[in-house]
Formats: structure tokens, sequence, C-alpha cells
């Protein structure tokens, strides 16, 4: 236990770590201001909101409407706010809507919006049970609910880029852990201290893993608590296929039936086995290599390969790469593997498992290269 807290302390107080953490946070609070927050735009009553006050309002006109989506409720959102109908270049909504009116007309309308030179203005509603959203309702056995969940698709968004950065933290945190060893020279001293090889080799492998759960702890709490002052996280019972459909979640996929704080859930346990496989694809670089600087580079050669695998294989190519740590971290996967995610999870379990123990032999066993 000693060496474990030796080891995790080294780890955690480096320079890099401990410049690098408050860089990512900052770099997500900016992104969570000029991006999520910056785009939110409502147009209430003929007045445009924009920011926090666009949220705000958008959350207070919701609170009349929540509960089951009824054909006599969606009508009287659009007697009280009409149909959004200001379409301008290359933006990819209508300009004029709030978030019930914008819900409303985009299940329901009878007109459309696929692009802002090809679209029609809705005059009227169709049923419920007649739209895609009331069939995939009956499909599943579900009510529609209609809830402000604006919330979850921001944190979906926002974690996706942190799991990213909280990637390269974990590369660069765990990089040095046994190479840093063997460029110092301190490798022989330590395989002849009391605590031996194993237990040095163990210690170094539980600190870095440690490292990556604190690193994924600190961001996803960050995340969390950024989500839900501002948005909150109301709706996590609607159907995925209403709420993430940017991802694409569409109500007419089995996946998109399941509830949105269900799908979260499960990204959530995906980036967590994204982060701790790539750090033990880290630490087996780290115990293969004599420089720090060795590692980090083949690392993230390994870490950004399966886009390459992506491009020249196609389907095949996505299938395979579907379970290493770039792509597990992304939300889509979700939406593309969800009824066959076992295989994305045992791609990634077997590189966690066969790297992890190939770096933790091949330290313990590094006595004689040195």
């Amino acid at each position: 236990m000693r060496l474990y807290k030796m080891e995790l302390y080294k780890l955690l107080y480096r320079k890099i770590f401990r410049i690098s953490m408050p860089a990512v946070l900052g770099i997500l609070f900016a992104y969570f201001l000029l991006i999520c927050v910056g785009e939110e735009r409502s147009t209430i009553n003929g007045s445009l909101y924009t920011g926090f006050e666009a949220i705000r309002r958008d959350r207070e006109i919701t609170e009349e409407f929540r509960g089951i989506l009824t054909d006599e409720k969606a009508g009287r959102i659009i007697e009280e706010y009409g149909f959004p109908s200001q379409v301008i270049e290359n933006y990819g909504g209508f300009r004029d809507e709030n978030y019930l009116n914008g819900f409303v007309t985009e299940y329901l309308g009878n007109g459309y919006l696929k692009s802002w030179d090809d679209y029609r203005i809705s005059t009227g509603l169709r049923p419920l049970r007649e739209s895609e959203l009331g069939k995939a309702a009956e499909a599943s056995g579900r009510a529609v609910i209609l809830d402000y969940a604006k919330g979850w698709p921001a944190f979906l968004e926002l974690l996706q880029l942190g799991m990213i950065l909280g990637s390269a933290l974990v590369v660069a945190a765990a990089s040095p852990v046994f190479s840093e060893e063997q460029q110092s020279r301190m490798a022989a001293l330590l395989f002849t201290s009391r605590e031996g090889r194993e237990k040095d080799a163990f210690a170094k492998t539980a600190a870095a893993f440690t490292a990556a759960a604190l690193i994924y702890i600190v961001i996803t709490s960050f995340i969390f608590l950024l989500v839900g002052v501002v948005y909150g996280f109301d709706g996590g019972e609607c159907m995925s296929g209403m709420t993430l459909m940017q991802y694409g979640f569409y109500p007419a996929s089995p996946v998109s039936l399941k509830s949105t704080a269900f799908i979260t859930f499960l990204m959530l346990s995906l980036d967590l086995l994204a982060l701790f496989t790539l750090c033990a694809i880290t630490l087996c670089v780290s115990a293969h290599q004599k420089t720090a600087f060795h590692t980090v580079v083949l690392t993230f050669a390994v870490w950004t390969a399966p886009l390459l695998l992506r491009l020249l294989f196609n389907g095949a190519g996505y299938l395979l790469a579907s379970g290493t740590p770039l792509f597990l971290v992304m939300t889509g996967i979700l939406a593309d593997w969800y009824d066959m995610l076992f295989i994305p999870v045992s791609i990634a379990a077997c590189i966690l498992v066969c790297t992890a123990f190939s770096g933790w032999n091949a330290w313990r066993r590094a006595e004689a290269n040195v």
C-alpha cells in the first residue's frame, strides 16, 4: 500500500498533470459557454431570447405542458405560440421557434425543413398516432412524454469533448510510469528494493488506473454540475429518439425507444471503459520503451490509428475500430452498435486485459534489460 501511495502521488503531482487538469476543465467551461449556451435562442410571442435567458424562458414555458403529449396539448401549444416560419441561409432550423413549438412542428407539423432552401411551413398538425413518434411510442408500449430535455444532449456533447481531452490527459499522465524509470536509470535500484519487481509493477499499474479513474470522475462531475445548474436534467424518461437526434437516434430505431437517462448511463459506462483501455495501452507501450517521449508519441499513434482503419476498410474497419478508446467515447457508437454492443465492449475488454498484462509482465521482467 505504501508503494502504491507513493506511485499515485508521483502521478498526480507531476507538473504536466497539475497544469493539464485545470486546462481541460477550462476548455470545457469555455465550450459550454460559447457553443452550448451561446447558440441557444428562443422566440416567445415575438420576443427573442438568447443564451442563458433563452434556456430559462424555455424551461418556464414547458412547465405548463409537461407530461404525456396528446393531440389536444399539441394544439394548445401551436395556438399559443404559432408555427415557426423564419428560415435563413446556412441555419439548420427555424430562427423564430422556441422549445415547445419547435418540438411540435418537428414531429407533428405537416411541413418540413430539410435545408434553408428546401422547406415548407407547417399549416396544421397531424394526429399523434399517425406520426413517426406516435408509432414508435405505440411499438414500445409507452406514452410520449413532453418535457424540457435539452440538458441531456448538452451533457453528452460536452461529455464527448471531455472524454477526448481526458484521453489525452490519461496518455500524458501514464506515459512516464515505466519508461521514465528506464530513462532515469532508476529501474535497477527499484528492482533491488525490499518490495521487489512484482510489487513495484503492481503498484505502478494500480496507480495509473487510479489516476485514470480520477480523471474520469473529475471531468464527468464537472460537466454534470455545469449542465445541471443551467439546463437541468428534466426529461430523462423521454425516448432518446426525441432528444438525441443529433447523434443518430431516431424514433423508428429500436435503441431510440430507450429512455434518454438509460442511454446516458450506457455512454458513461463506455467512457470509463475507454479511459481504462487507453490507460492499459499506455502502460504497455511505456513498459516497452526507454523514454517517456517515445511512449507519448507511440501511444498517440496507436490511439488515433483506428481512424485510418475506419477509412480504409469501411464497415469491417468500423467494426474493429468500434472497440478502441477513440471510438468508444463517441456518442454515435451507441446508435450504430446498440443491438450488438457486446462486440465493441468485448474488443475493448480484450485490449484492456492483454495490454495491461503485457505491460505489467514486461516491467516485471525488465531487469535483464537494464
